[in-house]
């Protein structure tokens, strides 16, 4: 009777560590579970998006306290200056105040024609001369010098699927380590492992049917480009060509942020006026535009050299032409399909017809 006993509490016991040993193995299972569904490098680099974003709005907000200690201090300073001629540029301070823009009310982000509600009608986009003046000229403040004013964007990199373009932005940490220039313009013609954004963009280039000169000139600018939109200093800014930095009119109303790489400030504003109208068919006006943007070069002449060290480089010539605006052309097919977007602008200087 002891040993039927014995191997009675035998059983049991084993019993028992059997069911310790699964309900165990059953909750690493869920943790494991948990941890796949959870802490996947999207997932990852979601919460890397989120504290990018905090950042920023740290440095809003310190921003914000300048601007607002430097309008106090500014009162303090002039006490004498009458009320009708004292002079205080609101715009460039609700800029300096808020740089993400989307809180600015409709009717005083431009300076243009209203509606009776008071908000922009973009089909009286019509300006006087002075106006379109006004918004081609490039922005200025009290206190915050060019190279920090970055345009106000309505692009979500938070949800890829709403990306209209610039995926290399997705990975700010990824890319923001990437050298200030590519180190050659292999990486941009033909991808790189070596620096992700210039990988990235040459990729994003590939889904166009365009010329090696164009995809070059288009890949050097959005590369500069995006080095100053994830790095703004004063070295990022004096890189872009004087034609691609922001005018007055970017800084006024929110819009995606591939519009700020044409390399036509007017240009730029009538898209951005319009891209309500424009939004929704952006794939073929991007398509569209890919195919008619054109460098002023030699049909078949080369663009890249040997240099000292007998590597290739890009020949200065042909760099100093898609660093001018003059050295960029469209083709008659998109003046004809997009007649509102190169309004105001001298189609005698932008025309260029392929021979």
């Amino acid at each position: 009777m002891s040993a039927e006993r014995k191997r009675l509490r035998d059983r049991r016991s084993q019993q028992t560590l059997r069911d310790k040993k699964l309900k165990y193995t059953t909750k690493l299972e869920e943790q494991v579970a948990h941890c796949e569904q959870h802490h996947t490098d999207h997932a990852v680099q979601r919460l890397l998006q989120v504290i990018t974003g905090l950042r920023k709005e740290n440095e809003s907000l310190q921003q914000r306290q300048r601007s607002l200690k430097s309008l106090v201090e500014s009162w303090e300073t002039n006490p004498q200056i009458e009320t009708g001629h004292a002079f205080h540029d609101w715009p460039s301070l609700r800029r300096g105040l808020d740089t993400n823009g989307p809180d600015f009310p409709p009717q005083t982000a431009l300076n243009g024609p209203t509606a009776s509600n008071g908000i922009f009608d973009p089909r009286n986009a019509s300006k006087s001369p002075i106006q379109i003046q006004s918004s081609l000229e490039l922005p200025s403040t009290m206190t915050t010098p060019l190279w920090c004013q970055i345009p106000p964007h309505t692009d979500d990199f938070s949800d890829p699927s709403k990306l209209i373009s610039c995926p290399w932005l997705l990975y700010p940490e990824q890319v923001t380590p990437c050298p200030d220039t590519p180190s050659s313009p292999l990486d941009i013609l033909y991808g790189t492992k070596t620096n992700l954004l210039a990988d990235m963009i040459h990729t994003s280039l590939q889904r166009r049917p365009i010329r090696d000169p164009e995809r070059l000139a288009l890949g050097m600018l959005s590369y500069h480009m995006s080095r100053w939109f994830l790095n703004p200093c004063p070295a990022t800014y004096d890189r872009l060509p004087l034609f691609l930095r922001p005018v007055q009119g970017q800084m006024e109303l929110p819009h995606p942020l591939v519009l700020d790489f044409l390399p036509w400030p007017r240009m730029r504003l009538n898209i951005i006026r319009r891209w309500h109208v424009y939004s929704e068919n952006r794939d073929d006006l991007f398509g569209m535009f890919a195919c008619c943007v054109k460098i002023r070069w030699p049909w078949g002449e080369d663009i890249l050299e040997r240099d000292d060290r007998n590597e290739l480089c890009i020949k200065q010539r042909f760099f100093d032409l898609f660093m001018r605006q003059e050295g960029w052309g469209l083709t008659p097919e998109f003046t004809t399909k997009y007649p509102d977007l190169v309004e105001g602008m001298d189609l005698r200087e932008i025309l260029f017809e392929l021979l």
